[in-house]
């Protein structure tokens, strides 16, 4: 089926416009994602101070993602009305507004309202941000571009929590370090010019129906949100439980940060010269191996380190490579509404991700985590192969 063709209007006039908008486009979600590095740990570990129970904690923070999956049904209506720049200048605006209100509400009955919020407007801000992205990378070379996008997201990430131990946890100084930082997120925006004016102002499918349009793409990306979200609540709790200490067993995310950093380029550099399943069915190996590793590592630090560096750095790819997947099939309108549909699937896998490690991990204690991580990878590379072995597209466009 013929690929939809771009409204003129929606690009820049120029070769240098399109590369400072890319760059500020860049720039902006990165900084963002700082903020959200830095604000992620801030309530739950106000709450675990004021002594609330654990369940309850989980359920404060489990909010956010209700707003994730709502947002990007929102947003592709809102950029059709505002434009997208204006759009994420908006949502910018919103965000540190709700974030200095969590400090003015100080309590958990509000925290459940304005986390759902936040998550709500972050998502926004993903959906629309990730599209124009992938409408600037072009045809040429989009999944390099894509990958330096997701290490300097990873690095955003992985900073926040530095920012958080310089800030502290008590008082009105992180909230308003956490709302200038989203200030200064939106800066590149203000500079970068209107330069995709005719962008997503099409009218694009809605969300829902990519699940069905590109189920390949979205289901990834479900199983991406999965994967790292049990990751990253239940990692340091199965190295405590292997027998590192407690410092040992929380850098074990900062190792998967690195590898997240350091080779997501690489991988998107791959995707551009094979093929984009060639680089899905590479990092669904390495997900595999490298997890059925995990199950026999021996009790050194500087083993685990290294093979969590390779194994999370390379099998984090799949999420750029089904962004570069979406960019390659859809224009316009579309693209805005499959990026969506990523981002509604992304929070469906991370509400879904630490229930199911934690009871993983209380069937086969503790390393039921990578058993979960095994049958996610080979699932997914099962589906790749039994697809494109057939030479069929799962993710076929469907009228």
């Amino acid at each position: 089926m013929p690929m939809p063709s771009t409204d003129a209007n929606a690009l820049p006039n120029s070769a240098g416009e399109r590369r400072w908008g890319l760059a500020a486009a860049i720039a902006s979600v990165t900084v963002f994602g700082l903020s959200i590095g830095q604000g992620a740990p801030l309530l739950p570990l106000l709450l675990e101070a004021r002594g609330t129970n654990v369940a309850l904690n989980g359920l404060n923070a489990g909010a956010a993602f209700v707003g994730v999956i709502v947002g990007p049904l929102l947003a592709p209506r809102c950029v059709r009305w505002l434009g997208i720049r204006n759009f994420m200048l908006v949502c910018f605006g919103i965000d540190i507004a709700l974030t200095l209100a969590l400090k003015a509400f100080d309590g958990i009955a509000a925290w459940f309202v304005l986390r759902a919020l936040l998550g709500l407007v972050g998502s926004s801000v993903f959906t629309t941000g990730e599209a124009w992205i992938n409408l600037l990378a072009g045809d040429k070379g989009r999944g390099r571009i894509i990958g330096v996008y997701a290490a300097a997201l990873s690095a955003g990430f992985g900073t926040g929590p530095l920012v958080l131990s310089l800030t502290g946890i008590q008082g009105w100084s992180p909230f308003v370090v956490n709302a200038a930082i989203t200030a200064v997120a939106a800066l590149p925006l203000l500079g970068a010019g209107d330069g995709t004016r005719g962008f997503g102002r099409e009218r694009g499918a809605n969300p829902l129906r990519m699940f069905a349009r590109a189920p390949l793409i979205v289901g990834v990306v479900a199983i991406f949100g999965l994967f790292e979200a049990a990751l990253m609540a239940l990692l340091p709790i199965w190295g405590v439980r292997i027998g590192f200490s407690v410092r040992t067993a929380a850098a074990t995310l900062t190792a998967v940060y690195f590898g997240s950093i350091v080779l997501q380029v690489l991988i998107g550099w791959l995707s551009d010269r094979l093929s984009r399943i060639a680089a899905l069915r590479l990092c669904s190996v390495v997900g595999l191996v490298g997890a059925v590793m995990l199950l026999n590592v021996p009790a050194s630090p500087l083993v685990l380190f290294g093979l969590l560096f390779a194994w999370g750095g390379v099998a984090s790819g799949i999420y750029p490579v089904a962004l570069s997947m979406a960019g390659d099939r859809f224009r316009g309108g579309d693209l805005v509404s499959v990026n969506a549909a990523m981002i509604i699937a992304y929070g469906l896998g991370g509400l879904a991700g630490p229930a199911m490690g934690g009871a993983a991990m209380d069937m086969r204690n503790p390393q039921g985590l990578l058993w979960l991580f095994v049958m996610l990878f080979a699932g997914l590379l099962a589906a790749t192969c039994w697809v494109f072995g057939r030479g069929r597209r799962l993710d076929r466009t469907t009228e």
